[in-house]
């Protein structure tokens, strides 16, 4: 395998020669770089990635911060932002990392931009990476220079799905929250506080539960204690902040002898897939989350190529199953 000396020698031309030419420099004939990649290919010639980020002070690399790997929806977003770098063929890699205090992958510049997608990402931290490279967050609303947020629209899905509820005649709809540190959890309960005003309903607040998780097991342990010391509920239906939850809520409501959606009607949010296969299947919030990914990465690749760029905002659908149905 030839290395760019190799290259220059067997073109007769310097060094900087190949590499301009390899780069689309206009100072550089075109016949010169059509006869230099031509000889790179014949010679199987591969740039090297560290020296060529070196020169041109890029990495090309987008790192993607996460908390970890449980559930689905982490993995939907990191599957569109894979798919997207591919299709606009672009030279970026994407550099999957855990979150921690100091955040190393950004602070040494090992990344030419960091899309955040750890709830528990301090905002002052966020504010100072900032300063070294651009930011995309998911699940924060930082404000800053460099920092570009991202979200769906969390209050209204929250708020379409209980005004469904009160349509269909529940009169005591509970609330399961989930982690202390989403904004997206705070928000969707935002929403549900509103349909709530918009209504002219009293909001019961002895009947809305703190998860602080969004994961299946923390939906069961929480409402099957509340069902073990309760033999009527006192609510005839159950939003939940995230489909993980609502599946572990409607699990601990059958254990303990309540029939979903007979005695109680449950919703959740995020139509992770989980959900359509279970019985009953869950209604919910849909939320694109490959496509999400998708448009993360058209917005990091857009900001790294200085072009203006806007807010993005992904819409929501209520999606009816057999757990909110009426018989």
């Amino acid at each position: 395998m030839a290395n760019i000396k190799d290259l220059a020698k067997y073109c007769n031309v310097s060094i900087s020669t190949v590499s301009y030419a390899l780069n689309e420099s206009k100072e550089i004939r075109e016949e010169t770089k059509a006869r230099i990649k031509a000889a790179a290919k014949e010679l199987n010639y591969v740039p090297n990635a560290y020296a060529r980020g070196l020169k041109k002070r890029k990495t090309y690399n987008i790192g993607v911060v996460v908390s970890g790997f449980e559930g689905p929806i982490h993995h939907n977003i990191l599957a569109g932002i894979a798919d997207a770098l591919k299709e606009l063929n672009s030279k970026y890699n994407m550099l999957v990392t855990l979150s921690d205090e100091r955040m190393f992958l950004v602070k040494e510049k090992s990344v030419d931009l960091a899309i955040i997608m750890d709830s528990r990402a301090n905002n002052d931290i966020i504010i100072e990476l900032s300063k070294i490279v651009p930011i995309i967050t998911f699940d924060h609303f930082v404000i800053g220079d460099n920092i570009y947020n991202t979200t769906i629209d969390n209050m209204q899905g929250i708020y379409l799905e209980t005004m469904d509820l009160i349509s269909k005649g529940c009169k005591k709809i509970a609330y399961l929250l989930g982690s202390k540190h989403s904004s997206h959890n705070r928000i969707r309960f935002e929403g549900y506080v509103k349909a709530f005003e918009d209504s002219k309903m009293t909001l019961d607040k002895s009947i809305i539960f703190d998860a602080d998780a969004f994961t299946e097991q923390k939906g069961f342990d929480v409402i099957n204690e509340f069902a073990l010391r309760n033999k009527q509920l006192p609510f005839d239906s159950l939003i939940c902040a995230n489909d993980e939850l609502a599946i572990g809520a409607i699990k601990a409501l059958k254990c303990n002898g309540f029939r979903v959606p007979e005695d109680v009607m449950v919703a959740g949010f995020d139509n992770i897939d989980k959900g359509k296969y279970m019985t009953p299947s869950l209604s919910t919030v849909s939320v694109d989350w490959k496509n999400y990914g998708k448009l993360m990465a058209k917005l990091a690749l857009d900001i790294l190529k200085h072009k203006k760029v806007e807010a993005i905002e992904i819409p929501v659908q209520i999606i009816e199953r057999e757990s909110t149905k009426i018989s």
